[in-house]
């Protein structure tokens, strides 16, 4: 029986899990889940509704009432929630300091975890997150583990075009990035690590297809 072949890419933010996996997937022409945009998409939610961060009733009955899917529009992945196409929302300062908090939160990990791995069961797949190889999906085929210096992520999500920053903020990313490390790495439920069998690389020094290149001779060995 044909078996789906999964890769997991763990991390840090900004360490490259998005870029890397996107390319990757469509150098593989497999499907690919940055499940940080599910988070993400929840926290909008629960910002769109004014909803505070301590309400736990109603953001659990929110995210539970969502609906969540994973399309493709012209070779990009694209997240539909509600059917609404939100993808190009989900990258903000205010999403970037509360999505850990929202993260914490089991119900919530739970019903997305849920989501990721009905999702994978369907396809090849790239899957990038913070809790992939070690949660989600356990038994991946490849399981990658991306790291960078802190300096390094900083000034990455300096330079996200997708995001507005003035060259005055690094301070406050690298200051962001440091806590939102810890709040990862120290979470009761799923927290940051490295999953047992993954091959680390960091990605500091390196090209992103020098790092796809590291990751497609590890799939072939």
């Amino acid at each position: 029986m044909y078996t789906k072949i999964q890769i997991s890419i763990d991390g840090p933010a900004a360490s490259g899990k998005s870029a890397v996996g996107e390319l990757l997937s469509k150098k593989l022409d497999y499907l690919f889940l940055d499940t940080g945009l599910m988070y993400r998409a929840a926290t909008k939610i629960i910002s769109d509704l004014n909803l505070f961060l301590d309400d736990l009733k109603n953001i659990k009955h929110s995210i539970n009432n969502s609906s969540f899917e994973l399309v493709t529009v012209s070779g990009q992945a694209r997240l539909l929630v509600n059917s609404e196409d939100i993808t190009d929302y989900l990258k903000t300062t205010e999403i970037d300091r509360n999505v850990s908090t929202i993260s914490k939160i089991p119900e919530v990990r739970e019903i997305l975890v849920s989501h990721q791995r009905k999702i994978a069961s369907h396809t090849n797949i790239v899957m990038v997150g913070r809790d992939i190889g070690s949660v989600v999906l356990p038994d991946a085929t490849l399981k990658i583990y991306l790291d960078a210096s802190v300096e390094v992520r900083a000034k990455r999500r300096l330079n996200d075009n997708k995001q507005i920053f003035s060259p005055n903020d690094f301070d406050i990313i690298k200051r962001d990035l440091i806590q939102r490390d810890k709040t990862d790495s120290s979470r009761e439920h799923s927290p940051l690590m490295i999953p047992n069998g993954s091959v680390v690389i960091d990605t500091s020094d390196l090209n992103i297809n020098e790092v796809i290149e590291s990751i497609l001779m590890e799939l072939k060995n």
